[in-house]
């Protein structure tokens, strides 16, 4: 039977417990299936024996993604690449956390950093460049998704940069760029990732996030034909039947009838979706500063005491508002907070009901709330070809 490689690439610290005694950490790893993440628990002990835990857990981990099985009902063993490499470098990784741990025991955890919460198995250069050119492509990859999950996105952008070079059409690759550039807030530039991955992957999930950076860019008649083609793969999708109804509500359409529908076949997954991936924002505003409230105002219309209580929610993502982190300024939409208030009283999001004061606003503070824009033409992502290769260089 074939032995299946298994090749490390990273692991991370999520945390630990005093109480029990107890460290999970997440580590990353690729192999002829392709990347993948995981996590380990496992209680506190001596290094060795922390070693011999975390890569008894690996290889259980690892039998299990691997499908091939022979005659007898045995799974295929798996082989982990430079294992002595490895098992010293776990070592010298895990002492270190432990030694940390029993510091912040002793201080009873008042000592909150933690040196060495990460290592990058491939960090050396004499280490990464001996590898093929699939090596080197997870090994980026993995850089640009650790950085990622640290909120990192331009540096994860130049790692995932640099994996493309090895395999541009690689999807998981796009949808990780994709992702970053949209983070970072450059809409246009992460759309043709997201069609590759899209193409490459066919799912609805894919379909579901190209459609997602349309209405980012605003090409709300784009992100319809993607929901639409949703719909004809699956017609009871659920992200299919939310995605017309984000629609609906973006152009201004009545959209409450197609959320009840999906309030009567799933009013868990609805408020869920609503609360955490709804996109409130009205096209027309984001650039025009005269038409938006400041957080006084904006408090004060939805009856909290402080604007301190408002801009917390906001920061959260519980409230939708535009802030520009170079001024350090925050401002609101009456249009979006209007119906970010209906749909959080219609489907009881909060478990509480919301209503809005306009008696404690001035005339002034209405006009600008009341205030029309006209909705800008939506930019098409892919007006050009020219426009994609430069995006995609």
């Amino acid at each position: 039977m074939e032995i299946e490689e298994l090749h490390l690439l990273s692991v991370y610290l999520k945390k630990w417990s005093y109480q029990d005694n107890r460290i999970s950490i997440s580590y990353s790893y690729y192999s002829r299936l392709g990347y993948g993440r995981n996590m380990v628990d496992m209680r506190i002990n001596s290094p060795q024996i922390m070693v011999t835990d975390f890569l008894s857990n690996v290889y259980y981990k690892s039998k299990e993604l691997f499908g091939s099985i022979d005659e007898n009902g045995n799974k295929s063993p798996v082989k982990l690449s430079n294992e002595s490499e490895v098992k010293r470098k776990l070592h010298m990784y895990l002492s270190k956390i432990l030694k940390e741990f029993n510091a912040n025991k002793r201080t009873h955890g008042k000592v909150r950093m933690i040196s060495s919460r990460s290592m990058d198995f491939y960090y050396n250069d004499f280490e990464y460049e001996p590898l093929d050119e699939e090596g080197k492509f997870y090994v980026h990859m993995n850089r640009g998704v650790n950085k990622m999950n640290g909120d990192l996105w331009s540096a994860a952008i130049e790692d995932l940069k640099i994996a493309l070079q090895f395999r541009p059409d690689d999807p998981e690759a796009n949808k990780y760029m994709a992702q970053a550039l949209l983070k970072s807030n450059q809409l246009n530039e992460s759309i043709p990732y997201y069609k590759k991955y899209a193409l490459a992957e066919k799912s609805l999930n894919s379909l579901n996030e190209l459609a997602h950076a349309y209405i980012k860019v605003e090409d709300y008649d784009a992100a319809a034909d993607l929901y639409k083609e949703m719909a004809k793969i699956d017609p009871d999708n659920l992200l299919a039947k939310i995605g017309q109804a984000q629609i609906a509500y973006l152009k201004g359409k009545s959209y409450t009838k197609l959320l009840d529908k999906i309030n009567e076949i799933d009013e868990d997954w609805l408020r869920e979706y609503l609360k955490n991936q709804w996109e409130y924002k009205l096209a027309g505003y984001s650039e025009d500063e005269s038409k938006m409230w400041n957080a006084a105002t904006a408090a004060r219309y939805l009856g909290y005491d402080r604007p301190f209580d408002l801009t917390k929610r906001a920061f959260n993502d519980e409230i939708p508002c535009y802030f520009d982190p170079e001024r350090g300024t925050i401002r609101f939409v009456k249009a979006e907070l209007d119906k970010w208030v209906e749909i959080q009283n219609r489907y009881h999001l909060d478990g509480v009901d919301y209503k809005v004061h306009e008696d404690r606003l001035t005339d002034a503070e209405k006009k600008i709330g009341n205030a029309k824009v006209t909705r800008k033409k939506a930019k098409k992502a892919d007006e050009s070809q020219e426009k994609e290769e430069q995006a995609m260089a």
